[in-house]
């Protein structure tokens, strides 16, 4: 049996070395699309490589994208070219914590390949990490920098089997389920003694530049993705820093306190990647700012871009930039 990791990452330099060596005690070989990191993610993933982790990456210059047609070009990317039995969906912020599953992942896996049972995805229930004042900022390794979570969800993500594939079935939005076409009789299960650990929120810095990245690809996408609801948990703290930025900024509740008005429960979950190699010292603040400063100088060029083959975009900016509109 061969289980393949596929993961979407984006700007996860001090994340990234404990999610690959995390999942590496898992899976057989992990697939990754980049979609223009410039914080040094790649940097990183080279290293690993080079140190025999099994890893093939890809990279999309995709600023806007259908989140549905990469998630299934990764899956069948996995099944097609790899070899794989199982396709566990991951992003770089998620880890697997088998310690209430008896046996294991890769047990319960092959249990369910020799199963009569056409099973063609597991779901996982989702546990949330998230930063607090316990942290230690010296810790570099987040999973063991961050140990206070929340109760386990009920959202999840998945692992998806071949099957899958033969039954015509697609990975949905986010990896969260599978969508089976209506004469499909493959089964979905929900195995919640296997959780993911979920590190969304590992600082201020960081959140920040997750709510403002990801707003900002949705408004170059144009009306149409806005108006489809795509990605709209970024929208309220995107516009509340563009209009308001003291309320986040200067707020002792945002920088340090933001995720302690849950009910947290102090659970380190059980990483197994063992020591970091590659990961730079904990600097969020900087790391930001180079992610940041990449996407913008991403988006300005690929404007540009747009403006010099398009005549008809060019004329249509210069329209906008000689119009003066009187506001008072």
């Amino acid at each position: 049996m061969r289980v393949v990791a596929v993961s979407r990452i984006l700007d996860e330099v001090d994340i990234i070395e404990a999610f690959i060596r995390h999942a590496a005690t898992f899976v057989d070989h992990h697939v990754i699309l980049d979609n223009g990191s410039r914080d040094g993610t790649l940097d990183v993933l080279r290293r690993l490589a080079e140190e025999g982790v099994s890893l093939t990456v890809y990279q999309s210059p995709s600023i806007c994208f259908s989140e549905r047609d990469m998630n299934n070009w990764l899956y069948q990317e996995a099944v097609r070219h790899h070899d794989a039995d199982w396709v566990a969906c991951l992003d770089g912020d998620e880890f697997y914590d088998q310690r209430h599953l008896p046996g294991g992942l890769r047990s319960y896996l092959h249990e369910l390949e020799n199963s009569r049972e056409n099973v063609v995805a597991v779901r996982f229930p989702w546990v949330h990490y998230n930063y607090t004042t316990h942290d230690d900022a010296a810790q570099n390794l987040v999973p063991q920098r961050m140990t206070h979570r929340t109760d386990v969800t009920n959202d999840y993500k998945i692992i998806a089997s071949w099957r899958l594939s033969k039954e015509k079935g697609l990975v949905t939005e986010g990896q969260h389920d599978v969508h089976l076409p209506p004469q499909s009789t493959g089964k979905v299960v929900t195995e919640r003694r296997l959780r993911i650990a979920h590190f969304s929120e590992r600082n201020p810095a960081q959140y920040v530049t997750k709510f403002v990245r990801g707003w900002a690809k949705i408004l170059t996408a144009g009306e149409a993705y806005q108006s489809r609801g795509y990605s709209s948990h970024y929208r309220g703290p995107f516009e509340l820093l563009r209009e308001r930025p003291e309320l986040l900024l200067r707020s002792e509740a945002f920088l340090r306190t933001k995720n302690e008005e849950r009910c947290l429960v102090n659970d380190p979950m059980d990483y197994r990647g063992g020591a970091l190699r590659y990961t730079p010292p904990n600097d969020p603040e900087m790391q930001s700012v180079r992610a940041l400063i990449g996407f913008l100088s991403e988006v300005s060029s690929r404007y540009g871009q747009l403006l010099d083959a398009v005549p008809e975009a060019r004329e249509h900016s210069e329209s906008i930039e000689r119009r003066i509109d009187r506001i008072l």
